[in-house]
């Protein structure tokens, strides 16, 4: 680390705060109280809390889920962080988030509560999906892109507050206050980047929106299968922060996950922003050795946990989540059984060196889908498989599976948030 990047991080203090509920019933939960605690915690510290011109916040409403199940950002949260800010004098209050590429965010606010409650505080619902709520900033300090497009009212709010949900993900072991930047890039943007570089994209996201606060919703965390298909957990804690690494820093705490796993935080961390090394967090709240629990994380393995054959070579993350983040929606909404019906048995190839003894056995088991431009060509080019171009082919693989399938019903998620 450069003297330079270390007066950087010094200039800034990080702090963060643990608001545990007084209650263990949901319904019963004062969240406005939780939200003012936060907030008073924070300012005793010296962190500045917005009052007065406009603010735009950022929660997580990755598809039609609710907040106790796990999966989004709960309104009343939200609702009553809008209602506080209102009162200390903030003129204007918007809301906006991009759901995941399959759900429709005007569903996702519908479904989740969101879009009613936080209007109902004061707010403004914003579809910054709407190309004409969006505008190009340049990213000279990019490798991955000349310019990005930007939720136009983040750009032009005095002050721009993160809410996120805690629940683990499939790449990245967590997602908090860092990922939850993913949904503030375009949905065409963020797929054709999704996997290796959107660590650095979300990075580099952050240097151009920096959020003056963050908030994580931890009062029922997901673990499992998450993003998008986490099971609900029990904690019951609001945390707070200047600083979204080290808000998802002592997160991992809270969920007992290494921080050395978390790519996201991690590669902001390296990129300059914010501080993921405890000694160096100011923590205002219960110890985390107190209060944490134990999550089950997700299980990285396609094995024998699906009725299909997997011949797996040197694969990449990328296909790696393209593949069971579908696999595992197929799973809960039966689709799996549909295609066996229909189809038989179907093969999946990955990898730059897989290599299928039983190839000819599994041709006329079912349909022989070989995934990626790396796999070996004598597979790519057998007249019998179907190949799926790309590197990665992201979204390409469950929609060309289903095709082939006869399935209409493309459930697969693309889970970013």
């Amino acid at each position: 680390m450069t003297k330079g990047l270390k007066r950087k991080r010094a200039e800034k203090r990080s702090v963060v705060t643990i608001v545990k509920s007084r209650t263990l019933s949901y319904s019963n939960m004062d969240f406005h109280s939780m939200v003012l605690d936060a907030i008073a915690n924070l300012e005793a510290e010296g962190v500045e809390i917005p009052s007065s011109g406009s603010v735009f916040i950022k929660p997580n409403l990755l598809l039609s889920a609710t907040a106790r199940e796990s999966i989004t950002t709960e309104p009343l949260f939200v609702a009553a962080l809008v209602s506080i800010l209102k009162e200390r004098g903030v003129e204007t209050v918007w809301v906006g988030d991009s759901s995941a590429g399959f759900a429709a965010s005007a569903d996702t606010l519908k479904v989740t509560g969101m879009g009613e409650a936080v209007r109902a505080a004061g707010a403004e619902i914003v579809n910054i999906d709407d190309p004409a709520e969006r505008r190009m900033v340049p990213m000279p300090d990019s490798d991955i892109l000349a310019e990005v497009s930007i939720p136009a009212k983040m750009l032009d709010a005095d002050a721009v507050i993160n809410f996120a949900k805690l629940k683990t993900h499939r790449f990245g072991a967590m997602t908090g206050s860092t990922k939850n930047w993913v949904g503030v890039i375009e949905q065409h943007t963020r797929l054709k980047y999704h996997q290796a570089q959107l660590p650095k994209l979300v990075s580099e996201i952050h240097k151009i929106v920096p959020e003056s606060l963050c908030f994580t919703d931890a009062i029922v965390v997901g673990e499992g299968d998450g993003p998008d298909l986490s099971v609900p957990r029990f904690l019951g804690v609001l945390t707070a922060s200047n600083d979204p690494v080290a808000n998802d820093s002592i997160c991992s705490e809270l969920m007992s996950i290494d921080k050395n796993e978390l790519i996201f935080p991690w590669t902001a961390y390296l990129d300059g922003h914010g501080e993921i090394l405890r000694n160096n967090i100011t923590l205002i709240g219960p110890d985390t050795r107190d209060i944490a629990i134990k999550i089950e994380k997700p299980v990285e393995v396609l094995y024998n946990r699906f009725p299909c054959n997997f011949i797996i070579g040197g694969m990449c993350p990328g296909c790696f989540v393209w593949m069971i983040g579908p696999a595992l929606f197929w799973e809960k909404e039966g689709i799996w059984e549909k295609i066996n019906k229909n189809k038989g048995r179907p093969t999946f190839m990955l990898g730059f060196n897989a290599e299928d003894v039983h190839f000819e056995k599994h041709l006329k088991e079912g349909p022989y889908f070989v995934i990626g431009d790396c796999t070996p060509e004598k597979y790519r080019n057998h007249p019998g498989t179907i190949h799926i171009p790309g590197c990665t082919p992201g979204p390409a693989i469950p929609d060309m599976v289903l095709a082939h399938c006869g399935e209409s019903l493309a459930i697969w998620g693309d889970s970013n948030e």
